[in-house]
């Protein structure tokens, strides 16, 4: 995906200088109207301060980017002089400054589809997204920034001093961006107010499947094209005490279709307050093998960056949801494979096979590994935990012959097929290159499920399973998994879903995740509700 150019710097000039003192001589006007008077009265003057400083906000970012906003900006109507103060440093998870921002957007009172929810708390301040955009530096800065930026759930808040009358004394204007995630309420001047949030806004343009939607096609046919951007991103401020859901999509998909959980999530006060959102992105044109070390490279990355002690409580409870190919990327972090998966696609020991050592290194990190330590719950949705026999099905090889391998799956795929036949699974041998594409992965006849269903896997997993027409539930399908392959013995879980396989979007696959994460938290000890 293309890096974002950061907008130039550039100075106010008088005239929009003038034109934004006008608004802030309506935010004034608010502002000193909701100090007294009558309730009604009070509530008018509210409205009639936030509408004004939503102007302000977008008239301001319009003409320059908020990271050359600053403190001590003057103002000056023909009523009053007006001298704006700044936040310059984050304050912990509450308050970020506008001088890290490269948007300042209007929290859309819209949703991208009119049939979901738009999670919002009424309040004082305007809503607004914070966007960063991903540029160079950012990204090495902010290395799990995602793809296309950072974009912030904040709320303005401009608190003004008292109007001393005095021309020749500029009126102060402290302007303030709350993370509404962690704050709940701020002091104003008489009393403490609950703090204006609109949940929904910064997630429809983080999951927006016109940013997003093009990773789908390239990720399966032209995987090279898009291993740069295959990585674990989170979507807020990484937060020590919250738990990482894991978000992991499936074949020929990308993030945005978690935008209705991730919503049902920020929309839910306890749910809001002890999770945050990660996805992981990557190419499915590739076996399932190479891109679950990819995952497991990305979260040992994010640990470490993040957790170096290992000791941040919500760190040691991640959850992962993987939807269908992802399901099985999911369970290749909890499990401890030893030499099962190895030994049921190979006949010889890594060190006995001709390749280069770069490929042996590689063959083992994907096959031989340990389990993710912090990973303490998984929920799979549509998951093919014993693939698909449409996997194998002539229309879907010849899909598979338009998919490019990228150069290194190439020459390790050459290498094993050209001087280790004696070495391979009789499978492996027959298909050659197929062996290695995620849709050949996919196939209830690859060898992979025989060692990986002979793994047990350790910690609490759900089935969130699709069913439909009306066979009887044993012999039906989602319409690409059938539910002899989804179902898991050992699940804590089972829920079938009158849907078919792209499913995670439906309520009813929304609300397991939801139920599902609630018994986590009660079962972590995180809450007794």
């Amino acid at each position: 995906m293309r890096v974002q150019m950061p907008r130039a710097e550039t100075e106010l000039s008088s005239r929009e200088k003038r034109h934004m003192a006008g608004l802030l001589d309506e935010v004034a006007a608010g502002w000193d109207g909701m100090q007294q008077g009558k309730s009604s009265a009070r509530r008018a003057a509210e409205n009639r301060y936030e509408n004004a400083l939503a102007k302000f906000l977008r008239t301001w970012d319009s003409h320059q980017c908020p990271r050359y906003w600053r403190s001590g900006t003057e103002f000056a109507s023909r009523r009053d002089t007006f001298q704006i103060e700044l936040t310059n440093v984050a304050r912990s998870q509450t308050e970020m400054p506008p001088t890290q921002m490269d948007q300042l957007l209007l929290a859309s009172r819209k949703r991208s589809r009119g049939e979901d929810t738009l999670s919002e708390r009424p309040g004082i301040g305007v809503p607004v997204v914070g966007h960063i955009y991903r540029t160079d530096t950012a990204r090495k800065e902010q290395p799990f920034l995602p793809p296309n930026g950072g974009n912030l759930t904040l709320t303005a808040v401009m608190e003004m001093e008292d109007d001393d009358a005095d021309p020749a004394t500029p009126r102060r204007c402290r302007l303030q961006l709350h993370n509404a995630l962690n704050v709940q309420t701020v002091k104003m001047k008489r009393d403490e107010r609950l703090l204006a949030a609109n949940f929904t806004a910064a997630k429809d343009r983080a999951l927006s499947k016109k940013s997003l939607g093009l990773f789908s096609w390239l990720g399966l046919f032209y995987p090279e094209r898009t291993l740069g951007d295959s990585h674990l991103y989170c979507m807020d401020s990484y937060d020590p005490q919250r738990i990482p859901v894991v978000f992991v999509h499936g074949l020929m998909s990308d993030p945005h279709i978690w935008l209705n959980a991730v919503n049902a999530i920020t929309s839910d006060p306890e749910l809001r307050a002890k999770y945050q959102p990660w996805y992981f992105l990557y190419p499915t044109g590739l076996g399932v093998p190479q891109t679950s070390a990819r995952l497991r490279n990305s979260l040992q990355q994010a640990r470490d960056y993040f957790d170096p002690d290992h000791n941040d409580p919500g760190m040691k409870r991640m959850v992962i949801v993987g939807h269908s190919m992802g399901g099985l990327l999911s369970r290749m972090q909890a499990i401890d494979p030893r030499d099962k998966l190895w030994n049921a696609m190979f006949r010889k020991p890594p060190e006995q096979l001709n390749v280069s050592e770069p490929v042996r290194e590689r063959l083992v990190s994907a096959l031989k590994f340990k389990p993710q330590p912090e990973v303490k719950r998984l929920v799979f949705i549509t998951t093919p935990q014993r693939g698909s026999d449409l996997a194998g099905t002539n229309i879907v090889r010849r899909l598979a012959s338009l998919i490019r391998l990228p150069v290194d799956t190439l020459l390790m795929s050459k290498q094993l097929l050209t001087g280790n036949t004696d070495a391979l699974s009789p499978q492996i041998r027959d298909w050659g290159f197929f062996a290695f594409l995620s849709i050949g992965t996919l196939s209830n006849k690859h060898p992979f499920y025989q060692g990986l269903n002979d793994v047990p896997i350790p910690v609490p997993y759900h089935s969130i399973i699709g069913q439909i027409g009306h066979k009887p539930l044993q012999d039906s399908s989602d319409g690409a998994v059938p539910y002899w392959s989804a179902h898991l013995e050992g699940a804590k879980s089972e829920k079938i879903v009158p849907c078919w396989h792209g499913c995670v979007e439906r309520p009813e696959v929304v609300q397991e995740v939801v139920r599902v994460l609630r018994e986590h938290l009660r079962e972590s000890g995180r809450t007794a509700r």
